[in-house]
């Protein structure tokens, strides 16, 4: 019999050594991801775009047998000077039987395509593979699966064909006295020669529980892949080399440390979340093939190094009447750009090439203060309220980056709703926010501004008999000042003012067929602004209606509805701040048909189509159809 402590210290000190970020349904041989059985296809058109998705996921499962598939297809295509179609296609499907309690022996394919008629440097790109494996479960909870197979990968043309090897392991909530451990593993490794891609995940939590409510979690995480890509040679390399293109290959690595400390009394209010976490990231890019007699500044390999320090709390406090959250958040980031440095270079070039990659060295400090609660003043009335706070400070030490800046942003929001009877309830809403940016440089600081904003909205819901109707009023205002307009004419102060009306309402007739509505209307303003003075010179005016009724019938769980769409905008400018002459002026009307189906939760099927007959500008008339119909089978 396999001792479970042995077991168990093997991964602890498999932990030690290599670590990983990956979720259980990230594995490629958990039947997490297959348990679903649904088809789901839809089909939009808007305008010129055409877009189809087809998703299917099925299963089937018996003691000693289990078969998943998915397929995901997306397909967009768009209609302008140039006809475009870009196809996305990923498939995957996984077998498994059971051999004995211990050992599962299975199949594992996937098939990716990206395909793009455009003449973009990446246009077609496919990925094939078919892997044999075997799980085995040394003890309950823990599965070690090693794997092995044949890959094609294809790009820009080219098929690279090889073998791909590697193992997954996992422990699920393994219990090990007061401690409770998660960790999974995956090491791959995918030869198609001249390329070889690789990955390197871990992901190990140890969760310690003190008291019922009180836990401690540590997590290590450690995450690296590796990509080799082909890029287009120049004639000289290619000649040189004798290759038909380059390689260059991205090399990413992940690295977290963190700690969660959770306390949630049962016989009081308050709770307490903590959690502190260090973490690197490492991006490495490498070219295979660099014609030293020939090189530039341009030739150098380039490396990134980030470090990050986050650290976050949640207190919160719910009683009867009132609850209360509040929460904090720091994070400090420092990134490092640097070119990898060739034998035999030239040191002039290496320079100039270290010179500009320091420009995009930058460290930040993000700080974040919100504040939530909800008190019930009666059992009909209750006030809702929150507050947000932002700071950013953004540093780069190069003397030729001049982004340095500070950034502040607050909101703020107050919400009373009242009940006045089973018939009808209200709200009063009030919102406004504060964003102040600040450039440190002088060589940015036409660019210092501050944004507020303000708004206000009232509305209610009434609801009796066979009618039920929400409507609401909004008003709001955006006023940005520019702190050095006066210098620099292409800054100027501006205000947007906006008016809104939205109503929905709904009328049933009889228990099969009712009446619907929902529409808006929306007037807005804009103009220079002067903050000292309070006064605004309007430029520009627009006014914007929608309204949608239809009429919706019930049979035997299909219901149809018919009705008529309506929609325009109308741009206005003004002259000498007070004449409103006419810019610019949209319409369309048409038709609106539309089929919602329903059956046992299982099937469900919604298709919406309209039929516009737009007016625009200098009596351009034109007609137009738009479709949306989308089926969704769960099995």
């Amino acid at each position: 019999m396999i001792n479970k402590k042995s077991i168990l210290l093997f991964f602890v000190f498999l932990s030690a050594q290599i670590y990983a970020q990956l979720g259980k349904d990230s594995l490629f041989f958990s039947l997490h991801g297959y348990r679903t059985s649904l088809l789901t296809n839809s089909f939009e058109k808007q305008l010129n775009t055409y877009n189809f998705n087809a998703l299917l996921k099925h299963f089937y499962s018996t003691e000693n047998i289990f078969f998943g598939i998915k397929e995901n297809f997306y397909s967009t295509i768009t209609k302008t000077a140039v006809r475009n179609i870009r196809d996305e296609q990923y498939l995957s499907a996984l077998g498994q039987y059971k051999i004995s309690d211990r050992f599962r022996l299975g199949l594992h394919f996937s098939n990716n395509i990206y395909s793009d008629d455009r003449k973009v440097g990446l246009n077609h790109a496919s990925l094939l593979s078919a892997l044999l494996f075997i799980k085995y479960s040394p003890a309950e909870k823990i599965e070690i699966t090693p794997f092995g197979g044949f890959s094609q990968n294809n790009q820009i043309g080219i098929k690279d064909r090889g073998i791909v090897y590697g193992t997954e392991a996992n422990i699920d909530k393994y219990e090990f006295g007061d401690f409770e451990i998660t960790s999974l593993l995956k090491y791959q490794n995918e030869d198609i020669l001249p390329r070889k891609n690789t990955l390197r995940v871990f992901n190990f939590d140890l969760k310690n529980t003190f008291e019922k409510n009180f836990t401690n979690t540590v997590s290590v995480n450690y995450w690296q892949q590796r990509r080799d890509l082909y890029l287009a040679a120049d004639p000289l390399t290619r000649t040189t080399f004798n290759i038909e293109n380059n390689i260059q290959s991205r090399t990413e690595s992940n690295f977290f440390i963190q700690d969660r400390i959770k306390l949630i009394p049962s016989v009081s209010p308050f709770s307490f979340d903590l959690l502190g976490k260090v973490a690197w990231r490492n991006i490495d890019r490498n070219t295979r093939y660099v014609l030293l007699s020939a090189a530039t500044a341009s030739s150098f390999d380039t490396k990134i190094e980030e470090f990050r320090l986050e650290f976050s709390s949640i207190a919160e406090y719910i009683a009867q009447n009132i609850n209360i959250s509040f929460r904090f958040s720091f994070s400090e980031r420092d990134e490092k750009h640097q070119p990898a440095k060739l034998e035999s270079m030239s040191e002039i070039a290496f320079e100039e090439r270290k010179t500009l990659e320091e420009q995009k060295n930058n460290s930040s400090q993000l700080s974040n203060i919100t504040l939530l609660g909800q008190t019930n003043i009666s059992d009909r009335s209750k006030i809702i309220f929150s507050f947000f706070h932002r700071k950013l400070i953004y540093n780069t030490p190069s003397q030729s980056n001049f982004d340095d800046r500070d950034e502040l942003l607050s909101i703020a929001r107050l919400l009373y709703e009242h009940k006045f009877n089973p018939f009808f309830k209200t709200f009063v809403n009030f919102e406004g926010s504060l964003n102040k940016i600040v450039y440190i440089l002088a060589e940015r600081s036409a660019n210092n501004n501050i944004k507020r904003t303000v708004k206000f909205s009232s509305g209610g819901i009434f609801s009796a008999g066979n009618l039920t109707s929400s409507n609401s009023a909004e008003v709001s205002a955006n006023y940005t000042v520019f702190d050095y307009e006066e210098l620099n004419p292409n800054f100027r102060s501006y205000s947007f003012r906006q008016l809104a009306f939205r109503d929905s309402t709904n009328y049933i007739f009889s228990r099969s067929f009712r009446l619907f509505f929902s529409g808006y209307t929306k007037i807005s303003e804009q103009g220079d602004f002067k903050w000292s003075s309070f006064s605004s010179k309007p430029l520009r005016y627009l006014s914007e209606i929608f309204g949608e009724p239809k009429f919706l019938y019930n049979y035997f769980g299909i219901q149809f509805g018919l009705g008529l769409r309506y929609f325009s905008i109308s741009t206005f400018n003004y002259k000498g701040g007070k004449e409103k002459i006419k810019v610019s002026e949209y319409s369309s009307i048409g038709p609106l048909a539309e089929i919602n189906y329903v059956v046992d939760e299982k099937i469900t099927l919604r298709a919406v189509g309209w039929y516009e007959f737009i007016n625009a500008e200098n009596n351009l008339k034109r007609e137009m159809v738009n479709l949306s119909v989308r089926l969704n089978y769960s099995f």
